[in-house]
């Protein structure tokens, strides 16, 4: 698809339904593994994410929509805490960015322009990426993000610019 068209924009509430479902297309599929099962939404560990999305102070997203005004990704992010902490968490005043694009829009900078977006409003942030994701590690290593932690195969990045 050509990105002739292609706007972005600060979400809405009417952008919660898709954000869910990007939140869905963010979770990596290890290569040979089936798709997880929608109902992997409702496990506190990855609706924590999204629930109740606008009602703390520091949620925020970018959307992007095609010509049509169709959306085809998002970014966004949430201060999560000590008490109840992200799979990419550093600290309480970080945010943890999520982030997906639909699959016909990839590889076309859609994801690029949906962070360098966010990024001017949260210049600081944190994420976990699992290492077989060569394409988002490569992005967030580009947009200076910095490996923190690793776990297994996830590792957790940060992105950390003084205030100028």
């Amino acid at each position: 698809m050509d990105k002739e068209g292609v706007q972005f924009r600060r979400w809405g509430a009417g952008d919660a339904v898709f954000l869910w479902e990007m939140l869905y297309q963010s979770l990596h599929v290890r290569s040979g593994q089936p798709p997880f099962p929608q109902t992997v939404l409702d496990n506190d560990d990855i609706a924590h994410y999204l629930r109740d999305f606008g009602h703390r102070a520091g949620d925020d997203a970018e959307v992007g929509v095609d010509a049509t005004g169709r959306p085809i990704g998002a970014a966004w992010c949430r201060r999560m805490t000590a008490s109840d902490p992200g799979y990419g968490y550093v600290a309480d005043d970080v945010p943890e960015l999520g982030m997906a694009v639909m699959a016909e829009w990839r590889g076309q900078g859609v994801g690029r322009r949906l962070l360098e977006t966010l990024l001017v409003r949260h210049p600081n942030m944190s994420l976990s990426v699992d290492d077989e994701n060569l394409a988002a590690v490569a992005l967030y290593t580009s947009l200076g993000f910095a490996r923190v932690t690793a776990i297994d195969s996830s590792t957790t990045m940060m992105r950390n610019h003084a205030a100028s």
